[in-house]
């Protein structure tokens, strides 16, 4: 009896971690969702124009969810047009913004800029709320009419650029 018993808790703590891991999932991003709010931001800058960039900085809209957001910047300009969770960063010089080891993401975010499906940018940053910075990987494209760049991220240690690259060709 007692080896059903042991056997009966083992199972239920498997249980237990099992769906604390989907929950905890459950907030986090996913790279389509990702892919998916940034080409809709896109489409909404350009139905809108800079006028749209007001729905991208509020932190209650449809553009901020789960553990991540859409932001907004001007390669030409090098300037933050929108970010919802640091909105200390607006009007900021993008390609000067660096991750906690001086990596210049917003400089290499704006020479990827061109490519026409988007791109993946690799760097440290910590979630909204504030916390330990971690691998944070953003897509990003061009809004071509206004010539302004948007993206969102994920927060993800362990997906490779192989597969993220897969999903935007």
């Amino acid at each position: 009896m007692k080896k059903i018993h042991s056997f009966h808790v083992a199972i239920v703590l498997i249980l237990l971690v099992s769906c604390a891991e989907k929950k905890q999932y459950a907030h986090s991003a996913t790279p389509t969702e990702v892919v998916a709010k940034v080409r809709k931001a896109a489409s909404h800058l350009e139905d809108k124009g800079l006028e749209g960039l007001s729905q991208l900085r509020d932190p209650n809209s449809e553009f901020s969810w789960k553990d991540t957001y859409v932001f907004s910047f001007n390669c030409s300009e090098d300037r933050v047009l929108a970010n919802p969770a640091f909105p200390d960063k607006v009007g900021g010089d993008i390609k000067k913004h660096t991750d906690y080891n001086g990596f210049r993401y917003g400089l290499k975010m704006c020479e990827e800029s061109d490519n026409v499906n988007g791109v993946w940018i690799e760097y440290l940053w910590p979630k909204p709320g504030g916390g330990q910075p971690l691998r944070k990987i953003s897509y990003v494209i061009t809004v071509k009419s206004l010539n302004i760049q948007v993206g969102a991220g994920i927060y993800n240690e362990d997906i490779g650029m192989a597969e993220l690259n897969r999903l935007i060709q």
